[in-house]
């Protein structure tokens, strides 16, 4: 245990330091004040408009940051050949990748509450209290916990443009799983309306992760569906930190 929690404390500090992370931390929280001025000139309540588009630019900055500083630390590693000298350490390949996993997780979540901290008190300077900013920030927390392991499944890969790419798509087609299935009622032709429909619940639902239209806009949500947003980044992180360490261990390092 002491072994992947070094890799990962190591890895948090690397990541605060990387120049990528506080470029795109300065342009976050520019484009967050900027969200008071969009307020002003879009119509209906300047609040509501502050927190769907600050929600918004948490969740982008988020991605960004575990694909190019928290993946792109193992790739790293990897071709400067440093992964070698830890590995040549009482380490296993299984604890490296859990390690890493795990540190760009947790800049991930400090990260999270850290804007979304400074987006509640923005949004509170238009004379709205929004406490569901925190609920979302713990969601998107979870969110980040599976993207983080994803994305080193993707980068225990040689190619460094490609599995940036599939965690990307990852992203993108993960939000779009009940768009998907919706679809597949539409379909007229049996065999592909069920095949759409399969596809669609194999694919990762990350909509499990996103309250943001229920935040803005106040909307009752039952216990329950937190215990399954849970339950399914217990599953996720299991399965795919699992196939990360498996893929890491038949790679040449």
């Amino acid at each position: 245990m002491k072994s992947w929690w070094t890799v990962a404390r190591i890895t948090l500090k690397e990541g605060f330091r990387d120049k990528v992370y506080l470029s795109f931390l300065f342009f976050a929280v520019v484009l967050l004040f900027l969200s008071i001025f969009l307020g002003m000139l879009v119509v209906g309540d300047p609040a509501k408009v502050i927190a769907d588009f600050g929600m918004a630019i948490i969740s982008l900055f988020s991605l960004l940051m575990v694909i190019f500083v928290g993946g792109g630390s193992l790739m790293k590693e990897i071709q400067k050949k440093t992964a070698l000298v830890v590995l040549s350490k009482p380490i296993t390949r299984g604890e490296f990748i859990l390690g890493k996993i795990v540190g760009i997780w947790m800049e991930a979540v400090l990260n999270v509450f850290a804007m979304s901290l400074l987006l509640f008190l923005l949004v509170a300077s238009r004379g709205s209290i929004m406490w569901g900013i925190f609920v979302q920030a713990g969601l998107l927390s979870l969110e980040m916990g599976v993207l983080s392991s994803i994305c080193i499944l993707f980068y225990t890969f040689p190619t460094y443009f490609l599995s940036m790419l599939f965690t990307l798509s990852f992203y993108i087609v993960g939000h779009l799983a009940p768009t998907i299935e919706k679809a597949s009622r539409t379909i007229e032709t049996a065999w592909l309306r069920d095949l759409t429909r399969w596809v669609s619940y194999l694919i990762p639902n990350l909509e499990y992760f996103n309250l943001k239209n229920q935040v803005i806009y106040g909307l009752h949500v039952p216990a329950s569906f937190y215990l399954k947003s849970f339950l399914y980044f217990f599953l996720l992180f299991f399965i795919f930190t699992s196939l990360a360490i498996f893929s890491f261990r038949k790679r040449e390092v």
